[in-house]
């Protein structure tokens, strides 16, 4: 019976002194949750690599038909987030023809949503009607949605990318990254700052990063191309570049 009794007593102490080392410790949660980046980054490369007909059409603005000759803001990422019959519907609305100069019908295309079915939300591939704004975020933010990130604070503008970093901790700088403090990672969010007012007008999703060139790869939407366009090999701390946005898991 006593060393039955050493033997508990010893464990007992053995799992006080791990207890009172874990308090000191700034170790993580034993289940911390998968960082998304990866799936983040293969979600938007698939978007613009996918042989499927119905996502090709997604790469060009216009009338849902494939090929970029109507540049008019009409698109199906947008399409997806003011569908209201879409589980993840962000409350607004986008028009259904084109901006001011170019004033086409936006068109209609195949894609997965969770709607309705039988009263259960269900992951289904159907009709998706495409709608007219400004569109890089909501392609960004598709790309996090599908790959398992948070996008809590997210909206339509560019720059509630860096909002969210900003909120969350998880934004970086390019003075960051020219320093070598951090290196972006796949499913980051890029953040450009066009005109100079310190604030993002444009976003694209890293696809890949090089350390020893300091150079990445993205997939952006409503490029100057007005498309969804794959980088390749751009500068990490370019004089346009505000800084990078991981993604939080949810």
């Amino acid at each position: 019976m006593s060393a039955i009794r050493t033997a508990k007593t010893t464990a007992v102490a053995g799992a006080v002194l791990a207890m009172s080392l874990g308090s000191l410790m700034t170790a993580g949660p034993a289940h911390a949750a998968t960082a998304p980046g990866k799936l983040v980054a293969q979600q938007a490369l698939g978007q613009y690599t996918s042989s499927n007909a119905e996502v090709q059409k997604r790469k060009y603005e216009g009338d849902a038909k494939g090929g970029d000759s109507e540049r008019n803001n009409c698109n199906f990422y947008t399409g997806f987030w003011t569908a209201k019959a879409n589980l993840r519907w962000d409350r607004t609305s986008a028009p259904r023809k084109g901006t001011i100069t170019n004033r086409q019908a936006c068109g209609t295309s195949k894609g997965y949503m969770y709607i309705k079915v039988g009263g259960a939300w269900k992951k289904k591939w159907t009709d998706v009607k495409w709608t007219s704004r400004a569109w890089c975020a909501d392609f960004a933010k598709y790309a996090w949605y599908w790959g398992k990130a948070d996008i809590s604070g997210l909206n339509a503008a560019a720059d509630s990318f860096r909002a969210y970093g900003k909120a969350k901790h998880t934004w970086h700088t390019k003075a960051q990254v020219a320093s070598g403090r951090y290196r972006p990672k796949p499913g980051d969010v890029v953040s450009y700052d066009n005109n100079g007012d310190g604030r993002a007008d444009h976003v694209g999703v890293v696809t890949s990063y090089s350390s020893a060139r300091k150079v990445y790869h993205s997939v952006e939407g409503n490029t100057s191309l007005e498309r969804l366009t794959y980088k390749k090999s751009q500068p990490a701390t370019a004089g346009r570049v505000l800084g990078y946005t991981t993604p939080k898991a949810r």
